[in-house]
């Protein structure tokens, strides 16, 4: 066998490696899980809108299998939208593709105020994510119990909380300087030392937080999920399922 051949032959090789390195991320597969049920034809689709009544993060990468990573999810395999978001507004993770240079997992399988130190839960999350990427953000909105929060997080330091329990009777965490649009509103604060004085809850120039505000700070911060269906700019593609 000549030299050129035994060269030919190696070089393809490492192009195969290379390729295969490419494909796989620790516990992805491009094969559905045998126990994720009436899962099939997952093909690109273009982009699900979502947000009302659902838990998000957006952070600013391209890398979704990373984002997987630091979630620490399993069972991951290819997905598109519709399947993707369907699945994410039960248990399941979905980390969409890139949109603006922003990604982001959605879904109920992500850490949220759940009353169990839950607010700390995302708090370490935002900061291991905007660490090593950045910027990170929270958002998370239920009309049933009235709970909308947003949250910021900027080279590992959490830079703004807004938590709002409408059955608890209001704010439950308020931390950090409002953002630039928040400065725009006269956003209630049940936390704040005005709030001890019974006529503050007359002003009816407040403004109190519903899921359409929540869908509002995160357009002006990221990424308005609930327009996503309605953009031209976003191509079919696929995104990452998984669970935790």
């Amino acid at each position: 066998m000549t030299t050129g051949i035994i060269i030919g032959l190696m070089a393809i090789v490492l192009i195969i490696v290379v390729v295969y390195r490419k494909r796989i991320v620790i516990g992805q597969t491009n094969h559905v899980p045998a126990d994720w049920p009436k899962i099939t034809d997952i093909e690109p689709d273009s982009a699900v809108s979502f947000g009302y009544k659902c838990v998000w993060f957006a952070v600013r990468t391209d890398n979704k299998n990373r984002l997987a990573e630091v979630f620490a999810l399993k069972d991951i395999f290819d997905c598109n939208w519709k399947i993707g978001i369907d699945r994410a507004y039960n248990d399941a993770v979905f980390i969409t593709p890139t949109i603006d240079n922003w990604t982001l997992a959605v879904g109920w399988g992500l850490p949220y105020d759940d009353g169990e130190n839950g607010i700390e839960k995302v708090k370490d999350a935002l900061q291991t994510l905007s660490k090593e990427f950045g910027e990170a953000q929270f958002f998370c909105t239920h009309r049933v119990s009235e709970y909308h929060c947003w949250m910021k997080a900027a080279n590992g330091d959490i830079v703004r909380i807004y938590n709002f329990l409408g059955e608890a009777g209001g704010n439950t965490r308020v931390e950090g300087k409002p953002t630039e649009f928040e400065q725009t509103l006269k956003l209630a604060n049940t936390l704040s030392d005005e709030a001890k004085d019974p006529k503050y809850f007359d002003d009816k120039d407040l403004i109190w937080p519903d899921e359409d505000l929540v869908m509002q700070i995160a357009g002006h911060w990221s990424i308005d999920p609930t327009q996503l269906e309605f953009r031209q700019d976003i191509m079919p593609g696929l995104g990452l399922l998984g669970r935790r």
